[in-house]
């Protein structure tokens, strides 16, 4: 009766060591995925927080300059006027640009942008809704 209660020791041992085994395994295989679905969700196209000031600004600029015919245009870096509506924003400045004669010509302009999600950065993710100039 002694070597089978030995035996059955030995056997609830390895059983036991076995399992801790497979836990360890398991809970090692839990991380990873964790932290492969955690990376998964960031991506650059999926932004939440809206656009700052500067960055609406500088889209603005980068359609006005699309729909303005001279050369040499320059856009102060401060003084312009800046509005938000939901996802609608609205900028007023002006701009700087000289013809092929060197004469200096002032522009003001009041343009309205439409964000449409994403990286506020890029300019596919705007739509122009009205370009005013003066």
């Amino acid at each position: 009766m002694s070597k089978s209660y030995v035996n059955n020791q030995q056997q609830k041992k390895k059983f036991a060591y076995k399992l801790i085994i497979f836990l360890i395994i398991l809970a090692i295989s839990f991380t990873f995925v964790l932290i492969k679905f955690a990376f998964s969700g960031t991506n650059k196209e999926v932004v939440n927080n809206p656009p700052k000031n500067e960055d609406v600004y500088t889209i603005a600029k980068q359609f006005v300059k699309q729909n303005v015919k001279t050369a040499g245009i320059v856009f102060p870096e401060t003084g312009y006027q800046f509005d938000q509506k939901d996802s609608t924003y609205t900028i007023k400045s002006y701009l700087e640009s000289k013809d092929q004669k060197g004469t200096k010509t002032v522009t003001s302009f009041m343009i309205t942008l439409q964000f449409l999600g994403g990286d506020a950065l890029n300019k596919n993710r705007w739509k122009m809704v009205s370009l005013i100039k003066e």
